[in-house]
């Protein structure tokens, strides 16, 4: 076994795969652990590999996100090629998957992370081309989940003077069909493979799995992917179904156009209650391009405004202008606009009345369905904190359906429900 690599120490052998294997190894100048890639004699024989592995440096060295693995250095050491990159702790998606350990809703959320980490790479010109189980690393650090993408190694620039254009990489199961049929993939590709990821996760099962390549390939191209069944939507929304379907379209503008677009269906289909949309899906535009577009805005201190507002009007307008109840228990689809003109009501309040218990149990729910997570749990620290009591929360009926601890369900993360569960124990 390899015992050094440029400035690196090589520690022991962490995985092998068809361009090369991966080494743990240690910089004994900073002191720390990297992934180590190395990539295999025979691959490496000819400029056009070289010149593959250089482009892999040169596209995953551009990006930075953090569900994006960093890339620290690519060098050649007596002829070996190697790329050395943050090690990241965790447990391979595929893993995961065949253990049955996420939960529907953790599925979606972890998705949503990889096509965050997409969108950064899309933006920057880079396709990945292979985006598979065994390709995303699932973090759990005691109180969220983190999503990390791994292995750029087929992922091709935009426009670049070296090109592959025709040729295929990657793995069969979760290549987009006009990438079989052409060798051309766009953004969409990597967007299809995402769907089919959603499909396994869900279900343990690959929608166009067969018994050879072949196979494979005909039911990519032709066939439509099962239906879900009922359990494996326990805890989000039924028209994930939906989802799924225009995730796995076989024309790429029948599906979504930017990995933007598919995270957010992700994390709305989250909430029970979320339901498809299919006049919004056929409005969809075409793949965008040009500058960035801005940033989607991060759901902050939930104290904001509210305060700034809050103690000038009288408790008689706080009472007027929280939603009422009927209105927020609704089942009906609510859009992420009204959700956030409520969840700005309900703060303010609670600032002129921070006793409101219904007002706090309904935050919470808005919260909950805007998929804020982060602001759930400031909310309910917020609630607990102020002395408001758990029964009084769980007075609101669609509070007390966040957590049904006799039925043995949890629409929350785990930091969340044993939070959660914490506060109703006293």
């Amino acid at each position: 076994m390899l015992t050094r690599l440029g400035k690196f120490d090589i520690l022991r052998l962490l995985a092998q795969g068809s361009m090369g294997d991966v080494y743990v190894g240690r910089d004994p100048i900073l002191g720390r652990e990297v992934a180590i890639k190395v990539i295999q004699a025979a691959a490496a024989a000819g400029p056009e590999a070289r010149e593959r592995f250089a482009r892999e440096a040169r596209a995953a060295g551009a990006l930075n996100h953090p569900n994006i693995v960093t890339i620290h250095e690519m060098g050649e050491e007596q002829g070996v090629l190697y790329l050395a990159m943050e090690l990241v702790k965790g447990e391979d998606l595929g893993t995961l998957i065949r253990a049955g350990t996420l939960v529907p809703w953790d599925v979606l959320e972890v998705l949503a992370q990889v096509c965050d980490g997409l969108a950064v790479a899309h933006r920057h010109q880079v396709l990945h081309r292979d985006i598979k189980p065994s390709n995303i690393r699932v973090l759990w650090d005691g109180k969220a989940l983190q999503a990390k993408v791994l292995d750029f190694g087929v992922a091709k620039i935009f426009n670049t003077d070296t090109t592959d254009e025709g040729t295929v990489f990657g793995t069969v199961n979760y290549m987009a069909p006009e990438y079989l049929q052409s060798g051309r993939a766009d953004a969409r590709s990597d967007l299809f493979a995402v769907g089919v990821i959603l499909h396994e996760a869900l279900t343990g099962e690959q929608p166009f799995d067969g018994p050879s390549p072949g196979s494979v390939i005909y039911r990519l191209l032709h066939d439509l992917p099962p239906p879900l069944p009922p359990a494996a939507l326990r805890g989000i929304s039924r028209d994930v179904q939906s989802l799924l379907n225009r995730a796995l379209a076989k024309d790429p503008l029948n599906r979504f156009q930017t990995a933007e677009d598919l995270a957010e269906a992700l994390r709305s289909a989250k909430d029970p209650t979320w339901r498809w949309d299919p006049e919004r899906a056929a409005a969809a535009p075409p793949p965008r391009p040009g500058p960035d577009r801005p940033a989607a805005k991060a759901a902050g201190d939930e104290s904001g405004s509210a305060r700034a507002r809050g103690g000038t009007l009288p408790r008689r307008i706080a009472a007027e202008t929280a939603p009422s109840e009927e209105v927020m228990l609704s089942r009906a689809e609510v859009r992420k606009d009204v959700l956030e003109t409520t969840r700005r009501q309900l703060l303010q309040a609670i600032e002129i009345d921070p006793g409101n218990a219904k007002a706090h149990a309904m935050l919470l729910v808005t919260l909950y369905r805007l998929g804020w997570m982060d602001a759930l749990m400031q909310s309910l620290r917020r609630a607990r904190e102020g002395g408001i009591p758990p029964s009084s929360l769980l007075e609101v009926p669609r509070c007390a359906q966040l957590v049904d601890e006799e039925a043995g369900t949890c629409r929350l993360p785990l930091e969340l429900h044993q939070e959660f569960m914490a506060y109703l124990a006293g």
